[in-house]
């Protein structure tokens, strides 16, 4: 989950600077709230390992910077990696595998940098912001799938 790049002394609010950052930190909130209202146990879970990780880039990326590949951030990635692989482990849930696909492309992403730091670091980061869209709403899928599956067994 890549957040905003982060420099030395700089507070979070001036890091979200870019219309990328400023989309990404709403539908953060925007989604993690409604995988908490409407989603089920892996939907809340994943909705706060993602949190967890969006705040945590920004220190990450102290550990490592461009044109090098982000090494704190790939390892904030295979975190969530790891939780998403659990999750489809123990639930029963379409959504998932948008999620894992999601966080194992953004993996794929940072072993492309590490295989050629030559790689442009705007299409690195890029395709990170692109991949993290795709596992919000991969989630969000998940929040809205949950809630469908309690209206189906209330009903029943």
């Amino acid at each position: 989950m890549l957040a905003p790049l982060s420099l030395p002394g700089m507070s979070w609010f001036e890091l979200i600077n870019a219309p990328v950052q400023l989309t990404g930190a709403v539908a953060t909130a925007a989604v993690t709230l409604l995988a908490l209202w409407k989603g089920g146990a892996p939907e809340r879970i994943a909705a706060c390992v993602s949190l967890a990780a969006f705040f945590l880039s920004p220190l990450a990326q102290q550990l490592g910077g461009l044109p090098q590949p982000l090494w704190g951030v790939a390892a904030v990635d295979a975190t969530v990696l790891g939780v998403v692989t659990l999750l489809i482990w123990f639930y029963d849930r379409q959504w998932l595998i948008g999620a894992w696909a999601a966080e194992a492309l953004t993996l794929m992403c940072h072993a492309a940098k590490l295989a050629d730091v030559t790689l442009l670091a705007r299409g690195y980061v890029a395709s990170l912001y692109i991949l993290y869209f795709g596992f919000l709403a991969s989630l969000a899928w998940g929040a809205f799938e949950a809630n469908a599956r309690r209206t189906r067994a209330a009903g029943a």
